[in-house]
């Protein structure tokens, strides 16, 4: 049911026109004099507009020109009634905004039709207009949930690869405008490369992500090691996922890229932490264990030298004692760093606990080359320490096994280079001794 105003001089017209809509089911109003029109719309809008051409006051002309003149009424039908069929008029009327044209005498199933076809019209556009205006909301409150996340993400097109649309944290790392991102190709931005990748000549190629995804016609994810202007290392979690459409294939791929760099670097420091000691910052006794082993491989396997030291401060304790704890971890760093200053970047020192220290020497061309090495090492650590504002003097005991001489695995080895430190000790400390078949091996 449609409320319909009925506009005309003639009040036969109107009582005509009156019976024939209250048939059909609508709801009629009247009006005899045009001058009143605008006035009443302002109480009410109607559905439709029956207006007549010819009128005293105003004519239906000018009246059409005025109505459509408004925003509330640029939607709502205006049918013209006329006995005058000229066709500049028709047209002119038509240009205005006219829904449609009836002539007088009314013909009642003409007038229906005219009056059903001009709803309906109405009804389809105002269906249309919801229907843009639905997706205008969706389409705010799709951009605002993408904006107010954390992660870089971009829609691509999945025949061209094209980006279609992009969030603010997508546009703030490429650091482009969004001019300059939507319509470009994704290898221009989102992979950063010069040209495109294979997969965009063929599509056999595995390497892109993108064209994975979309002959996969499921997730992918990846993550990446790069870095950026400052040589910063970064790591990036990259997921893609198709968007299902009706037809066979996925129209678009969203691409999200998460700087997963924190959490990587917080796996690092633990895993760090699992293996080196917290003062020193040197492998400690688990990681220690699995270099040797490592060493001792690649000396069976080229048949090379491994050396296995152990090291003690003489009278650390005393130092403990007198100084207090904080200066003996002091004195423990500056030892830590004078081991490292001595050997190679192959080679490892590593701290077991304590006062004692361990290294794996590798890739030894001559025995006196270890020989040379210890003596160097005893000099180093025999250099005075600086605690603060005071200077300690402090001697090493070390002791030395080396494979394939002295031992085949790890637990030979260690146990004596361990026997061998013990010598040294009790032959008056501050020397080195290699373990020989004369020394006890209990």
């Amino acid at each position: 049911m449609a409320r319909i105003l009925v506009v005309d001089d003639d009040s036969q017209a109107i009582e005509q026109i009156s019976r024939l809509l209250v048939d059909a089911g609508h709801t009629p109003d009247f009006l005899l004099e045009s001058q009143f029109l605008l006035p009443k719309l302002e109480a009410a809008l109607p559905d439709l507009i029956l207006l007549d051409i010819n009128m005293p006051e105003i004519d239906g002309i000018t009246l059409l020109r005025q109505l459509k003149l408004r925003e509330s009424m640029k939607q709502t039908p205006v049918i013209m009634v006329t006995g005058d069929t000229e066709e500049k008029i028709v047209s002119r009327c038509f240009a205005l905004g006219a829904a449609d044209f009836v002539n007088k005498p009314l013909r009642p199933l003409e007038l229906r039709s005219r009056i059903d076809i001009a709803l309906a019209t109405r009804a389809h556009i105002q269906a249309i207009e919801q229907q843009k205006s639905d997706l205008a909301r969706s389409k705010a409150l799709i951009e605002t949930i993408l904006n107010s996340m954390e992660d870089a993400i971009c829609v691509l097109d999945s025949a061209t690869f094209t980006i279609v649309e992009a969030n603010q944290v997508f546009l703030q790392l490429v650091n482009l405008p969004r001019e300059k991102v939507i319509g470009r190709l994704c290898h221009e931005k989102v992979t950063a490369q010069s040209h495109p990748c294979l997969f965009c000549h063929s599509p056999k190629e595995p390497s892109c992500i993108l064209g994975e995804t979309v002959k996969k016609g499921g997730s992918v994810a990846r993550e990446w090691v790069h870095h950026n202007a400052r040589g910063e290392k970064l790591h990036t979690r990259v997921i893609t996922t198709p968007i299902p459409s009706d037809g066979e294939h996925s129209e678009r791929v969203v691409y999200l890229a998460r700087d997963i760099t924190a959490a990587k670097q917080a796996e690092e420091r633990l895993m760090h932490l699992a293996f080196h000691d917290t003062l020193t910052g040197l492998p400690n006794r688990q990681l220690f264990f699995d270099r040797l082993e490592q060493a001792l491989a690649q000396g069976r396997r080229h048949k090379e030298l491994v050396a296995v030291m152990y090291f003690d401060l003489d009278r650390f304790k005393e130092i403990n004692d007198t100084l207090g704890h904080e200066a003996g971890d002091l004195l423990l760093k500056q030892v830590a760093g004078r081991l490292l200053s001595c050997v190679r970047a192959s080679d490892t020192v590593a701290r077991l606990g304590g006062d004692e220290f361990t290294a794996v020497l590798t890739n030894i061309g001559e025995l006196s080359d270890v020989q040379h090495l210890t003596q160097k090492m005893l000099g180093a650590l025999g250099r005075e320490y600086r605690l603060w504002k005071e200077s300690v003097s402090v001697t090493t005991s070390i002791g030395v096994s080396l494979f394939p001489f002295d031992g085949g695995d790890q637990k030979t080895l260690t146990r004596r280079a361990d026997k061998a430190l013990y010598k040294a000790k009790a032959e008056g400390r501050n020397n080195a001794k290699f373990w020989s078949s004369s020394m006890a091996d209990s």
